[in-house]
């Protein structure tokens, strides 16, 4: 009988060792599957048309720039003439990374408000992308304005 147990206890031992062995081989290959792979998106540009109180695009008719709290530069648009008028600015994806910026608009030397422009790091695999998640002139959001070019719409009263 006890021959049997020795068996019995040497297979179980040996079951074991193998189980075992199969789960650190696949935890190594959860530590190590994403080395040599560097993939990182960057945050999103975004792009405006400005449209005024009679919903015509005004985007090209001014001068409109962002100020920084805090800070005495101006940062004037970048018109871009697609079908319709788009502006950008550079300054809204090259100064800092996550978190909140906020900008002021201005038309020419009037301030149109504040423009708050939150964006996060978001990991999928082993793969990071940054995502807007507030996108606000004024505490109202135009988030959920972009357009199928992916323009964002602000709408000047």
């Amino acid at each position: 009988m006890s021959t049997l147990l020795q068996q019995l206890m040497k297979k179980i031992s040996l079951i074991l060792a193998l189980m075992s062995l199969v789960i650190l081989l696949n935890a190594c290959n959860q530590i190590f599957k994403c080395d040599g792979i560097a993939c990182v998106s960057p945050p999103p540009i975004p792009r405006f048309k400005i449209l005024n109180s009679s919903g015509i695009n005004v985007s090209d008719s001014t001068g409109y720039f962002l100020k920084i709290a805090n800070d005495n530069s101006s940062y004037r648009g970048t018109m871009v003439k697609t079908p319709e008028a788009t502006l950008y600015w550079d300054i809204m994806f090259t100064k800092g990374v996550d978190g909140t910026k906020e900008y002021e608009l201005y038309a020419e030397n009037t301030k149109l408000g504040v423009i708050r422009y939150e964006i996060s790091m978001k990991k999928s695999g082993c793969c990071s992308n940054y995502s807007i998640d507030v996108l606000n002139l004024n505490n109202i959001s135009f988030l959920n304005s972009q357009d199928q070019y992916g323009k964002y719409t602000i709408k000047l009263k």
